[in-house]
């Protein structure tokens, strides 16, 4: 158990202190090893093997999809339809905020990058239209952590490799709470306009021929994603072939289609998707080191009798789980978090019989969560940048929005049917 709590409060020192991921988790496992007496020779063929996976090439491939599509003008059309549809709506442009992550979000592997791309497009139009800058913020926050839910996920894709769990039902799983999720944020959304009576972002709504042409331009894009899902569910193709055929769609689209793409854009998309990828992949590699030793001091089992002293009810132990993932994606962003902690809360999770895919769902939930809460908050610092604006302004507002997403994680504890029902379909 020392062992243990030796390798947390290393690794975690070394993250509030700002040293990046993959040097914290090197660092914390080098030092428990040698503390341990063992060689560390063996290493780097140790970090090999946690990327030596054929699932993981989907990931640059999914990623360059979203970098083409969002450099070939994929957000400024979805913005511009949901616009004309609710355009006319009191707070109809918070609303479309919200639609904008549900559509884009999911395949970035990274929560920061997409609330990056929104919330440089969204935040300065909200305050260009009357919105305050706390709930500007506050909705772009939040709304970025619903697209990473809903298929297709690259978050639900390094789930499915790190536990061996399907990536088909991952996605299905997903579909409904990240609906709720939406659905939810929507209300409080609604609740605030009113409280700080926003207007509507159009005099009059927009005619069916307006909303039916921007639909069309926009459809193909909206393709994509369904096209990706239907092929994994369907078994037609494997997740790096889906990942090949999202990239081939979103060149096409953006370059030859909507014709908003050059060569020296798709060289730049290029070099973004090898920087983030090499990033995943390095810290993919020190987690197995990380998790091996997690493994090897058998802190599943060590997880269990804790947990066993409160409750030994599957619905007890996720939600201890819960509340666990929840304060460290406080300070861990997703990606990295679920990295080095999926792996061995998949084996707690087996020994009580907790559902793999429900686990999943619920894990990638709270670390996306947790992510929007004080006292932290790696979100809303990032969106209050972009407003330029104190983090503590968004404190009021970010409560209430913060209530309903727990509110919706603790749906899926306690329902597992809300996660579970679409992947038994299959």
């Amino acid at each position: 158990m020392m062992t243990i709590l030796v390798l947390f409060v290393i690794m975690l020192g070394l993250v509030v202190l700002r040293v990046p991921l993959v040097y914290s988790l090197g660092v914390s496992s080098t030092v428990v090893l040698l503390a341990q007496g063992q060689s560390t020779a063996l290493l780097p063929s140790r970090m090999f093997a946690g990327v030596d996976s054929f699932v993981l090439v989907a990931i640059p491939f999914f990623l360059l999809a979203a970098e083409l599509l969002s450099t070939g003008g994929l957000i400024h059309r979805i913005i511009d339809v949901s616009r004309l549809a609710i355009g006319h709506l009191r707070g109809g442009l918070a609303q479309v905020n919200i639609l904008a992550s549900m559509v884009f979000s999911g395949i970035q592997a990274s929560c920061t990058a997409d609330s990056a791309a929104i919330g440089g497009v969204m935040i300065p139009a909200m305050t260009k239209e009357g919105y305050d800058d706390d709930v500007s913020v506050v909705v772009t926050a939040t709304s970025s952590c619903c697209g990473p839910i809903i298929p297709p996920s690259i978050l639900m894709i390094l789930y499915a490799f790190l536990t061996e769990t399907s990536v088909s039902k991952l996605f299905l799983g997903g579909a409904v709470p990240g609906l709720l999720l939406g659905l939810s944020l929507m209300g409080v959304t609604h609740y605030w306009v009113l409280e700080r009576g926003y207007p509507a972002s159009r005099t009059r709504p927009a005619k069916l021929v307006e909303v039916a042409r921007a639909a069309w331009i926009a459809l193909p894009a909206l393709f994509i994603p369904l096209v990706v899902v239907v092929g994994l569910v369907g078994g037609v193709v494997t997740p790096t072939e889906a990942g090949i055929l999202a990239c081939l769609a979103a060149l096409l689209l953006s370059g030859f289609v909507y014709r908003e793409l050059s060569l020296t854009d798709v060289i730049s998309c290029i070099r973004r998707t090898a920087h983030t990828t090499v990033t995943i992949w390095a810290v993919i590699a020190v987690s197995k080191v990380f998790s091996e030793i997690l493994v090897r001091n058998l802190f599943a089992n060590r997880m269990i009798e804790a947990i066993s002293w409160v409750t030994e009810n599957p619905f007890g132990v996720l939600l201890m789980i819960t509340v666990f993932v929840f304060i460290l994606g406080m300070v861990i962003d997703t990606t990295p978090l679920l990295i080095m902690l999926a792996s061995p809360l998949y084996e707690t999770g087996m020994t009580v019989g907790i559902d793999p895919v429900h686990l999943g769902v619920v894990l990638v939930m709270t670390a996306l969560i947790g992510t929007v809460s004080p006292p932290v908050s790696l979100l809303l610092c990032l969106n209050c940048g972009i407003a330029k604006i104190p983090l503590h302004r968004t404190f009021r507002v970010i409560w209430s929005y913060l209530a309903v997403m727990l509110a919706v994680v603790a749906a899926c504890v306690l329902v597992p049917e809300l996660v579970t029902w679409l992947p038994s379909l299959t």
